[in-house]
């Protein structure tokens, strides 16, 4: 294989008019895709951009964002991507640590020229449209070449950069994670397997990154009519009608997601018939919601899924397994972990390495099974390192005897092969016995509570404990705080919110960097 788009062409080759992408009731078929791809690449070359270069796309889910990576991919360059809920602050740090030469932007954002040093910087600027009707001239690499013309003068080497992405920072500093060649292929190999994706297949897409494993695939992707920026903001009939006229059989996004597709569904009516397989993660899933989701979806096969941006995915476990699971007091289930994959528990708050450590110092920081610490993952399909972050791989990176191990920064614990999550490591607090409280725990024991919808217990800057809750309406608010008390969660003060702060990219987890912030103003 000479670039990452090559999966496409291969496609494009052996079913040419099988429906590649679905968006707002426009087709295109992975020839036409395959097409515009070779146009876009030829388009990028003539305007110099080619091998070791990087290009900032800033395009929500479509037809043209997938269009735009591949023909980067093609040319041999990186894709810069920035998510379409992403702020002008955000999109011209994102320019300015990327140094890229060139960038793709909706009309919008270019009015963030007027304002971002980084972005005037650029030399070659792209409006979404550019370069698809262009066909690929003659001699061109085999990438934008047809199916079955060789001589490609591209080294598509493991260690190459391809894509670069941004934590959402709703824990921290958003950290731009560097995905190589090879790291890309392997995610997409394990994603494969794991969420099962196979020819044929059409799947409802929420999440960018499967889009990619869904072309590599040969199966076809239903991009909803919603935006990314408020994924619970959306016609739910709208969309389970496309997606029952499509004959979905896959998909997987977050909570927020399918908690507003379910919304308005007629009493044992599946919201999609055709469905066969499920996963959502991004954010906790509950037991209670994972009940919703089997009566919703009753003849898919539902799975919660446990990943980060790092390590995706990490761990998997059905839904009703995590529905019949009453007793949260050790944590929340999240399954098996994946076996593509090896997990180890430290201590929470355990200093970073100065140093490379041997086989033996690890097996002896690691805790036995059982015992509650940080979760680190390690295989092939963890990130290794973060684009022009020292800061940030001497805090979430750990090389044992040559090996990476990324710190989730979760808490939990492993027991019979299982895996236990708890919460972020770095919301966990000493009680006044000395163990540890965490927030994934008294999140459960909040969420217990009639007329609360969500909540979470955090330490504030002075030191004072601080309970604060959602509530469903089932109860005035002014009786929560009784409520709490009642319940033995420890606090110092309750807060009720209308609605808690929730992370950016998929609307689910609580921001508690957010959330904090609000509660020291108040």
């Amino acid at each position: 294989m000479n670039t990452l788009a090559d999966p496409l062409f291969e496609w494009a080759a052996r079913a040419p008019e099988r429906a590649a992408i679905v968006h707002r009731g426009r087709s295109a078929s992975y020839g036409e895709l395959a097409r515009r791809v070779r146009g876009r690449a030829a388009e990028l070359r003539r305007r110099g951009i080619g091998e070791g270069d990087r290009v900032l796309v800033f395009v929500p889910m479509s037809i043209p964002l997938y269009e735009i990576l591949l023909a980067v991919f093609a040319v041999g360059a990186a894709a810069v991507f920035v998510d379409a809920w992403a702020g002008a602050r955000r999109i011209d740090r994102a320019a300015a640590l990327a140094e890229c030469k060139g960038f793709v932007g909706v009309p919008k954002a270019f009015l963030l020229l007027l304002a971002s040093r980084a972005l005037r910087r650029i030399p070659v600027k792209l409006l979404p449209g550019f370069g698809g009707l262009a066909r690929a001239e003659p001699g061109h690499q085999d990438c934008l070449a047809e199916p079955g013309q060789r001589g490609s003068l591209l080294s598509c080497t493991p260690e190459r950069p391809a894509l670069v992405t941004f934590t959402t920072g709703s824990t921290g500093e958003p950290k731009a994670a560097l995905r190589t060649v090879g790291f890309l292929l392997e995610q997409l190999r394990v994603l494969r397997a794991e969420i099962r994706i196979e020819e044929g297949d059409v799947d409802l897409a929420t999440l960018p990154v499967f889009v990619l494993a869904n072309l590599a695939c040969g199966a076809t992707t239903l991009l909803p009519d919603f935006n990314p920026a408020r994924p619970a903001d959306f016609d739910p009939a709208r969309v389970r009608a496309e997606a029952a006229a499509l004959g979905v059989t896959t998909t997987a996004g977050s909570p927020a997601f399918y908690e507003r597709l379910t919304e308005g569904l007629p009493p044992g009516a599946p919201a999609i018939p055709t469905l066969r397989r499920l996963h959502v993660g991004g954010a906790a899933v509950w037991p209670d919601f994972a009940a919703r989701l089997r009566a919703a979806f009753p003849g898919a096969d539902v799975r919660a899924l446990y990943g980060s941006t790092e390590a995706e995915p990490i761990a998997c476990i059905g839904a009703d397994e995590l529905a019949a699971c009453a007793d949260l007091s050790g944590g929340l289930p999240a399954g098996a972990p994946s076996p593509h994959l090896r997990v180890a528990v430290i201590p929470i708050g355990t200093p970073p390495p100065d140093r490379e450590l041997s086989a033996a110092e690890w097996e002896a920081l690691a805790l036995p099974e059982g015992e509650p610490g940080e979760l680190c993952v390690a295989g092939p399909h963890v990130l290794k390192t973060y684009f022009r972050n020292d800061a940030a791989l001497r805090e979430n990176k750990i090389r044992v005897a040559g090996e990476v191990w990324h710190r989730t920064g979760d808490a939990a614990r492993l027991a019979g092969g299982r895996l236990f999550l708890l919460g972020r490591a770095s919301r966990a607090f000493r009680g006044t016995d000395g163990a540890w409280r965490f927030p994934m725990l008294l999140e459960a024991r909040l969420r217990a509570i009639p007329g609360i919808a969500a909540g979470t217990v955090l330490r504030l800057p002075d030191g004072r404990l601080a309970a604060a809750v959602e509530p469903d309406g089932a109860a005035p608010a002014a009786s929560l705080p009784a409520a709490v008390a009642a319940a033995g969660i420890p606090h110092d003060l309750v807060r009720v919110l209308r609605r808690l702060p929730r992370d950016p990219r998929h609307r689910s987890k609580i921001d508690y960097g957010a959330l904090s912030a609000a509660l020291g103003r108040s």
